[in-house]
Order: C-alpha cells, then sequence, then structure tokens
C-alpha cells in the first residue's frame, strides 16, 4: 500500500475516533442514559448537607427558583457521578405536603413520584470531604397560585470508603474475635503491597 493511501485511511479513521467520541457526550450529560438506579443508591442525607437559598418569584407563572448546593460532611470522597438531590416534601402554610401538585420543569427524573436532579460535578471524579458541590437551580411552579415553605431535599448517592475504613473494621472483627491475627494480617495484605 502506498504512502499516500495509508495518510488517507489514517485520517478516516481518526475521524471516526473522534465521531465515536462525541456521540458518548450525550451518553454521559444524560443521567437517564447511566445505568445508575437512584432508589438503589445510599440515603447520604444527614452526612450530606443540603444548602437551600432562594433566588427568586415570578408572580405571572407562580414560579419559585431555589439555588441549592450540598456539602460532604461525611468524612468519605462521593462518586460525583452518583450524587443526585432528591426533592421529598414541599408544605403549604398549613403544613401540608403539595408536592404532587406542584410542577418541576427542570428535573432530570423521577423517583416513586418524587423528582430529582443530577448534583453537577464540574468534570470530577469525587465530591471530597468537607468540600461543597456546585449550585444546582430548582424551580417549581404552583399553578394554582398556592405559596409554600422552601422545600425540603434528600442527598442519594456512594461513598468511596478509605483504606483507614477497612482497617479499622478488620481490627474491629479480630479485636471480636471474628478474624484470628494471621486472617487480618492476610486481608491488609493488599493495601500493604498498595502503600509500597
Amino acid at each position: 500500500m502506498n504512502p499516500a493511501r495509508r495518510s488517507r485511511w489514517r485520517i478516516v479513521g481518526l475521524m471516526l475516533l473522534v465521531a465515536f467520541f462525541f456521540s458518548l457526550v450525550p451518553l454521559v450529560a444524560n443521567p437517564q442514559a447511566l445505568a445508575v438506579d437512584v432508589d438503589q443508591l445510599e440515603d447520604l442525607t444527614g452526612g450530606v448537607v443540603p444548602v437551600v437559598t432562594f433566588e427568586g418569584h415570578d408572580t405571572f407563572t407562580n414560579e419559585y427558583v431555589y439555588s441549592v448546593k450540598v456539602i460532604n460532611q461525611t468524612g468519605d470522597p462521593l462518586v460525583a457521578s452518583t450524587l443526585f438531590l432528591v426533592l421529598s416534601e414541599v408544605q403549604d402554610l398549613s403544613g401540608k405536603d403539595i408536592l404532587g401538585s406542584l410542577e418541576v420543569p427542570n428535573q432530570d427524573g423521577n423517583i416513586g413520584g418524587k423528582p430529582y436532579f443530577m448534583i453537577p460535578a464540574e468534570g470530577l471524579s469525587e465530591l471530597p470531604s468537607y468540600q461543597e458541590s456546585q449550585p444546582i437551580n430548582v424551580r417549581l411552579r404552583s399553578p394554582d397560585y398556592v405559596l409554600f415553605y422552601p422545600p425540603l431535599f434528600q442527598v442519594r448517592g456512594i461513598r468511596r470508603r478509605g483504606t483507614r475504613s477497612f482497617e479499622t473494621l478488620v481490627q474491629q472483627l479480630m479485636s471480636n474475635g471474628v478474624l484470628s491475627e494471621a486472617e487480618a494480617q492476610e486481608a491488609l495484605q493488599p493495601l500493604d503491597r498498595l502503600s509500597q
């Protein structure tokens, strides 16, 4: 094969490779395309604290806009692509939950009748411990023009447990008599190799 023809095939191959990568962009950007079952993720609420800030109100459409970010106080980093904010409750002034009667135009999906939003990671693979996420704008529209309190959120995701957590667990199992000292050392060998 002559060099000119070989160069053309390389260019065609590179173009196909670039087209393939661009076809993956919508897949990665769309949380429904990812095979993440939000219902099966760990409830991190309490350890991951949602901070809700009122941004504004449109009186014509009766739409309220809130900015929500989360602060990771778990002590473990969180896997960024699995962090979701679930709108769990919205109460009117009488204390009744009116979430079912509100429109949530910018939700990423729905879990058990509750809208959820993917927490932006801005290209990071994890949300480190004691750090905050990028804010999400949550829009709530009341077709019945009902006044309500700020919404309540739940956070779901996956913790990336550190090696110290594993070492602590092995030590506890050994002190409780579940593992012998030899079994504990064998369990910790892969960690010792990684630290060398």
